[in-house]
């Protein structure tokens, strides 16, 4: 194949991948159960039927799946999100354990 094809091949895929992987850490700031959006360290992030939510085990036995209801104002989650220009959107969430918090 002529180069000039296979760099217009390659620009094109490069077009239908908006999404760029992130992962934001912090305390969950509000939850908006209406819009299913949580607020964290003052990012909204939106949260969808296929996101996977786990609580950490906290060195018993294995992580568990919990679902968005059991998202508490107040945990410490670690969310792995696909970000484009317009919104964040959660692929993961994490609940941390938290076993000294430190205030």
């Amino acid at each position: 194949l002529p180069l000039i094809w296979i760099v217009l091949f390659a620009s094109s895929m490069l077009s239908i991948i908006p999404l760029k992987s992130e992962a934001i850490k912090g305390m969950i700031d509000s939850i908006d159960d209406a819009n299913k959006t949580i607020q964290v360290n003052g990012n909204t992030i939106k949260v969808m039927p296929y996101t996977k939510i786990k609580q950490e085990s906290c060195g018993i036995g294995w992580d568990s799946a919990k679902k968005f209801v059991d998202l508490k104002q107040g945990d410490f989650i670690k969310v792995d999100l696909a970000k484009n220009s317009q919104n964040m959107v959660a692929e993961k969430i994490k609940i941390k354990c938290v076993k000294n918090p430190a205030y």
